[in-house]
């Protein structure tokens, strides 16, 4: 028999027969860094899709639909790419302030490579740590903070690496690579790997607030060639009390947090829900083959793509398309528009909830509450108000990605041991 999970006020993690793993008492340390929503970030649906599909060389869908002609409300912000975070030592531990970003990037982090701050976004969707450094043109600088490697007494150049990101809309960032101290709340990597963008495509050079990224996926992901690097978190995992990130996103406020190597007790309530987490293409992905929608809704079998990543790299969560229309044929008015790039309702429609299976048969509930994700504008003809979906769909890429539509509510485990994927209801 299936079981479910909803965290309270959003999702409820109910324990599965694998209970939580048993820590490891060892004479390592732990690190937090904590991450501040910025108060001028405004989400945009068509932004986050275009994001998500560029990350994972999706192929934008053709809609078959008319598309409705919106009246902006709010002024479109450009999305962020993705490419991503590092290599090297030791650990620590401390704290650090996050910032959120204009361009769908809503929260970054400060990160110190060779003494010198950047802020950064942090993604367990991908792994390379590069950064916007001072081998780019000047015109490519411009509004960004950039890692210059001529004042760091302790950067080294790798000769003869590189690195190179493409998408499938073309969009691109190459350079060199080099090792130097990286710094992340504390806890520092002697000689991590970072990525020095020689050239980088429009869509990375808009995004001010960002120069960069740290990916937390598993380091056969990065893109280092001839030879491939480890991630922060591979490298700094052995000196830690625990091999193991957490990520307390809190849906609703300006804060939250990743800390590596503890397991917080005060920071979730209940016990911790394990899923086994099948790492061989590189992301933390587990098997989800089950939907329902709302709360007395048929189960229904997924099959065109039975298994899903965790990624805080993603600002939505996007479903195989089976779920994502059987969702919306639930909800008065929905429908799927070629303006704003996915599933668009009136606002004043009623969302049911949406459970999806998270490992095996163990349903996680996503309330109605959290399905809302962004305003984006009136009908020119008929003056009614439309919203964009937090639920959209993941075309014909291979799995799911459950980005922070999903995850930013709920306090989640990322193991190294197992691995395995944790979840249990925040404080």
């Amino acid at each position: 028999m299936s079981r479910s999970f909803v965290l309270y006020t959003i999702f409820l993690i109910t324990t599965l027969a694998l209970g939580a793993p048993t820590e490891r008492h060892l004479k390592g340390r732990s690190f937090e860094v904590e991450r501040v929503r910025r108060s001028n970030y405004i989400p945009h649906g068509l932004s986050a899709i275009k994001k998500a599909y560029r990350k994972f060389n999706i192929s934008s869908t053709s809609f078959g639909l008319e598309a409705l002609e919106y009246e902006p409300i709010d002024t479109p912000k450009t999305a962020t790419n993705a490419a991503n975070a590092a290599q090297g030592g030791t650990g620590g531990n401390g704290a650090v302030s996050a910032t959120a970003t204009a361009n769908d990037a809503e929260f970054v982090s400060p990160v110190s490579i060779g003494g010198q701050t950047v802020m950064m976004d942090f993604d367990t969707g991908s792994s390379d740590l590069w950064v916007f450094n001072s081998q780019l043109p000047a015109a490519d600088q411009k509004g960004h903070t950039v890692f210059d490697t001529t004042t760091s007494t302790s950067f080294k150049m790798l000769q003869g690496e590189t690195f190179s990101i493409s998408y499938g809309d073309g969009s691109s960032a190459s350079g060199n690579v080099g090792t130097d101290i990286v710094n992340i709340g504390g806890a520092t990597v002697q000689t991590q790997a970072v990525e020095l963008a020689k050239n980088v495509s429009g869509s990375f050079l808009s995004d001010t607030s960002s120069n960069g990224l740290v990916g937390f996926a598993f380091s056969k992901l990065n893109t280092v060639k001839p030879t491939q690097q480890k991630t922060f978190f591979d490298n700094v995992a052995s000196s830690l009390a625990l091999p193991v990130m957490t990520v307390s996103l809190k849906s609703g406020s300006n804060q939250g947090s990743y800390e590596f190597g503890k397991i917080d007790t005060a920071k979730f309530t209940g016990q911790i829900t394990n899923v086994s987490v099948n790492s061989a293409n590189g992301f933390w992905e587990f098997d989800s083959t089950l939907f329902k929608v709302g709360d007395s809704g048929a189960m229904q079998q997924i099959t065109t793509a039975p298994t899903a990543i965790a990624d805080t790299g993603t600002s939505l969560m996007l479903v195989a398309p089976e779920a994502a229309q059987a969702y919306y044929a639930q909800v008065q008015g929905a429908m799927q528009d070629q303006t704003a790039g996915g599933y668009v309702f009136p606002c004043g429609a009623t969302l049911p909830s949406f459970s999806i299976a998270v490992g095996g048969q163990n349903l996680a509930t996503v309330p109605a509450t959290v399905l809302n994700f962004a305003t984006v504008g009136k009908d020119t003809q008929t003056g009614q108000t439309f919203c964009y979906g937090g639920i959209q769909s993941s075309g014909a890429n291979q799995f799911m990605i459950f980005g922070d539509v999903f995850l930013k509510s709920m306090f989640v485990v990322f193991d190294q041991r197992g691995p395995s994927l944790g979840l249990a209801s925040p404080t």
